[in-house]
């Protein structure tokens, strides 16, 4: 990795993953200014066009999920101005500690011929539904979880609409006949069930014979969603024991993340749950060891073999009914 320390950093976007990021991004950069599509009255802030006025080594861009973008934006804006390299983000400099669960799981559907019924069990509020416009794409949900009600744990959506779900019902009990659907997706699901294995027995009813299903949820999770969180993650073991004996055979079951990157994530976190839970906020001095310790978590997870066996973030199935 890239040494990046007091190098004279830009630093664009100053939204909610700005917030986020913020002690870190003081313990690493020297600070030369701040850009956003929005304007803010803070010192240093500067148009985006103006950003090539100053004398800088980098432009950091906070979001992950607008990166690609922004960087083009930024690259049009300043045309000539700023090299490609010059534009990085939050993996560039402390190392990518995501899931990588998002990406295998439109891979999967993208792979679903086009027509199939696709069940998404669980469904919340359809992120995947966008990807599913060549299959007949059926969400269901229970549609009681609402984030004003239990406040516990990591920090959550301010709302959860659930409304455009079209089977409002229980996961163990769905009004599908047997063998009625091609495929189930099942995403961070498991872990919100008191039990689980009821659910395992469904999709095999449902699931006509050579049926998929789709499966993801956590190995290792903090309390969220509270408060329908009954499990904080489950085993490979798991897995193999419950899906095998109601007749699925696991053509995939692939680790996501491994014992670095898990740490790395934690690490990042200790920011927030230290001003949550302790009413203390870090000095500098503590930010900036907590910075080259996520660092260091994410250069060992690149030298990595299989730390997964011992943590993990989840794991990602693909399995077929027999």
């Amino acid at each position: 990795m890239k040494d990046y320390y007091r190098k004279r950093a830009v630093i664009y976007g100053l939204g909610y993953e700005y917030k986020k990021q913020e002690r870190f991004i003081k313990s690493e950069f020297d600070i030369v200014g701040y850009s956003d599509r929005n304007e803010y009255e803070i010192p240093l802030y500067v148009r985006p066009a103006g950003i090539a006025q100053l004398s800088f080594d980098y432009i950091y861009v906070t979001s992950h999920k607008l990166f690609a973008e922004i960087k083009q934006d930024i690259l049009n804006v300043l045309k000539g101005k700023v090299d490609e390299e010059q534009i990085i983000s939050f993996d560039d400099v402390w190392g990518d500690f995501r899931h990588i669960r998002h990406e295998w799981v439109v891979e999967k559907i993208g792979k679903i011929s086009a027509g199939k019924i696709l069940l998404d069990a669980g469904a919340g509020e359809q992120p995947y539904a966008p990807f599913c416009s060549h299959l007949k794409y059926i969400a269901q949900d229970f549609g009681k979880y609402d984030p004003a009600e239990c406040k516990k744990g990591v920090s959550e959506e301010l709302k959860w609409d659930t409304s455009k779900v079209n089977i409002v019902c229980d996961i163990i009990d769905m009004p599908l006949e047997d063998n009625s659907v091609d495929a189930v997706l099942c995403t961070e699901v498991f872990e919100h069930l008191k039990d689980p294995v009821p659910a395992v027995r469904e999709f095999a009813r449902i699931l006509k014979p050579g049926g998929e299903l789709i499966l993801s949820a956590p190995f290792c999770s903090l309390t969220h969603m509270a408060p329908y969180y009954f499990s904080n993650g489950f085993s490979e073991f798991w897995y193999k024991e419950h899906l095998e004996a109601y007749g699925f055979e696991i053509r995939e079951l692939i680790p996501d993340g491994n014992y670095f990157k898990y740490m790395a994530q934690e690490l990042f976190r200790t920011v927030e749950m230290s001003e949550k839970y302790c009413s203390f906020n870090l000095t500098q001095e503590q930010a900036d060891i907590l910075s080259q310790a996520v660092k260091i978590m994410s250069q060992l997870s690149l030298m990595d073999s299989i730390s997964s066996e011992t943590l993990c973030f989840g794991y990602l199935i693909e399995a077929y009914k027999r």
